[in-house]
């Protein structure tokens, strides 16, 4: 009784050592090339703005985070905010995005429910719309990857900003929380 099922065991064994490489072999032969697109949709494309006016540039907006920010425009005194934001090779946190949250956050390591995505920290320019021009509050520097605040930054907002010729002058308005300058600060 156990010799005709070792035989048939044996039978099944040999053609399926045959059978499965024939048939995966055939199956990579005969399957379609992956689809290769050689540019998005219009619908899909990112629109392309330029910001061709810098209205100011600061390196002393983040207290940890050695980050460089210019508020661009697209022209001279009038048309749509962008932020370009640069640091060293060395300091960018892997997978590293910003976000805007209005007022003044009280971070407490976790990102705040009503946070506004500008996008990722290595894009030339950051549109910022209109909730972010118009109202006081912080950018936050948060890494995806590492699940963390990186830094958040000095109140700023971008409606008021004008800018300065001297080297000392801060080119941000400082809030105190309710919605007066704070006067110890210098602007």
């Amino acid at each position: 009784m156990i010799r005709p099922l070792r035989q048939l065991h044996r039978r099944i064994a040999i053609a399926l050592g045959v059978f499965l490489p024939v048939a995966f072999v055939t199956g990579i032969a005969a399957r379609k090339p992956a689809p290769v697109m050689v540019e998005l949709p219009a619908a899909f494309a990112p629109a392309s703005q330029k910001f061709e006016s810098t209205e100011w540039e600061r390196a002393g907006l983040f207290a940890n985070a050695p980050v460089q920010v210019r508020l661009l425009r697209e022209q001279k005194k009038s048309g749509r905010f962008a932020l370009a934001l640069a640091a060293a090779k060395d300091f960018v946190p892997p997978d590293l995005i910003v976000y805007w949250v209005a007022g003044n956050p009280n971070l407490t390591g976790a990102l705040p429910d009503e946070a506004i995505l500008l996008g990722p920290f290595n894009s030339t320019a950051l549109p910022l719309g209109d909730e972010v021009v118009k109202t006081n509050g912080a950018l936050i520097l948060y890494s995806l990857a590492d699940s963390e605040i990186v830094d958040a930054s000095k109140p700023v907002q971008f409606s008021t900003i004008q800018p300065s010729r001297e080297p000392w002058a801060s080119h941000i308005k400082q809030f105190n929380g309710t919605g007066r300058r704070n006067s110890t600060m210098p602007c």
